[in-house]
């Protein structure tokens, strides 16, 4: 019987840290917003405040805010960066394509990297509902293209001065620090949405993810960086977006 257990034991699948552990815990989880309670800026939840993002993520009332709200700053910002970039050739009458078509990469790209992540979540047994799966990328994703706008400036600068290699270096560092802030956004929401989570579950303020569970979740966020980059970087060369 004890041989028994133990076999039992080692061959179970690993409990995802993303998902409640029994069909109580299951319950939303997080309290309603309270009523009058000032709610906070997107924008400034999305440069500051990931632990603020989680709290939207697992609230069903507001998951749909923050989904609507980053697909706007992502269309928003890219679309600034490469209306700025044309300006900066040159190109100042035809803005208008470059723009659209950065935006609709961007968006392609991360519908096109999600079932890839998803299905990685599953092989790790880190499982992330689909609908806080999305937003954690699009939010994710939104913290980047902010930085890109930002960006967006210096750019047309350094390249009227010296469109030779000032302008075209600081182009692709831009994208480079941009995916590099989506990144490391991505894996710190993923794992605060993680505890978050556990501590519902386990009923335990002060609980923390197990070495195990961290590095599961790592995995994922590695794969889902890699995956946005990936898809990024093939939807900019086939439509050539930035012209």
């Amino acid at each position: 019987m004890e041989a028994l257990s133990q076999s039992v034991t080692l061959n179970a699948e690993p409990l995802t840290p993303f998902m409640p552990w029994s069909v109580e815990e299951r319950a939303p989880l997080s309290e309603p917003a309270t009523v009058g309670a000032p709610e906070r800026q997107l924008l400034v939840e999305l440069l500051r405040e990931p632990s603020s993002i989680v709290e939207r993520l697992l609230d069903p009332a507001r998951l749909q805010g923050l989904v609507l709200g980053s697909v706007g700053v992502i269309a928003v910002c890219t679309s600034l960066f490469a209306a700025t970039s044309s300006a900066a050739r040159g190109h100042v009458e035809s803005w208008v394509v470059p723009a659209a078509l950065t935006s609709v990469n961007v968006l392609m790209a991360l519908a096109a990297s999600l079932g890839p992540i998803y299905a990685a979540s599953i092989l790790v047994a880190a499982r992330v509902p689909l609908a806080r799966l999305v937003a954690a990328l699009l939010a994710s994703a939104a913290t980047g293209s902010l930085l890109l706008a930002g960006l967006a400036p210096p750019l047309y600068l350094l390249w009227r001065l010296d469109a030779e290699w000032a302008g075209p270096l600081l182009l692709i560092a831009a994208f480079l620090l941009s995916g590099a802030a989506a990144g490391a956004r991505i894996h710190r929401l993923l794992s605060l949405m993680a505890e978050e989570v556990t501590r519902s579950a386990l009923g335990n303020a002060s609980a923390v993810l197990s070495t195990e569970d961290a590095y599961r979740v790592g995995i994922l966020a590695r794969v889902s960086w890699m995956m946005v980059a990936f898809t990024s970087g093939l939807g900019f060369w086939a439509f050539n977006a930035l012209g």
